[in-house]
């Protein structure tokens, strides 16, 4: 068995819910198919103390989670030959604890936030649809200072957690492959547990 158990303490972000993940990576998976349920694994898995989630690594991207830690997220899904280090493209997903259902006030929050900070800043509409949950994204930048792509993902009432996924790219626009690598991790987002 060819399997990596990563262990993550985070000291950061004060709605960051992890302690110890495990990541079955598809490697593992691809080679050795196991079976959850009646679903064949070709994701990857994520484990903290009260909560399992999946993501599917988008076509040349890998995902980390020792390197993780560093950008505040549970894991991060960096493209194949890129330094471990390196922002470009980088996608992070976080679990957030959840106060209510209000995810578009969350966002707007967000957005004010970044208002107060960035006065040039100015939002724009994604859209991504995730089968199973609720999506809100939208693009925060500065034409020629950054581009900064934000997705919520809310498993409904009966779930207590809340998704983040982000990407920076920089001074530029996403490319068509780093933005369509960034709505598939959001689309392929499962909350396993609670």
């Amino acid at each position: 068995m060819d399997y990596a158990i990563d262990l993550l303490w985070c000291t950061q972000g004060k709605k960051l819910h992890c302690k110890t993940i495990l990541v079955i990576s598809h490697h593992f998976v691809l080679d050795n198919p196991v079976e959850f349920g009646q679903q064949k694994l070709d994701q990857l898995l994520v484990y903290g103390n009260d909560f399992i989630f999946s993501v599917k690594e988008p076509p040349g991207w890998n995902g980390d989670t020792i390197n993780a830690e560093k950008f505040q997220s549970n894991v991060i899904l960096h493209e194949s030959g890129q330094p471990s280090d390196s922002l470009s493209g980088l996608i992070r997903i976080r679990v957030n604890s959840k106060e209510d259902e209000n995810t578009s006030a969350d966002l707007e929050e967000d957005m004010r936030d970044y208002k107060a900070r960035y006065a040039k800043v100015q939002f724009k509409d994604l859209s991504i649809k995730n089968p199973r949950y609720l999506c809100l994204a939208k693009v925060f930048y500065v034409p020629g200072e950054f581009y900064e792509y934000v997705t919520y993902v809310n498993p409904g009432p009966k779930k207590p957690l809340l998704f983040s996924v982000s990407m920076n790219t920089q001074k530029s626009e996403a490319s068509a492959k780093e933005l369509e690598a960034y709505k598939s991790a959001a689309q392929s987002l499962t909350l396993l547990k609670p």
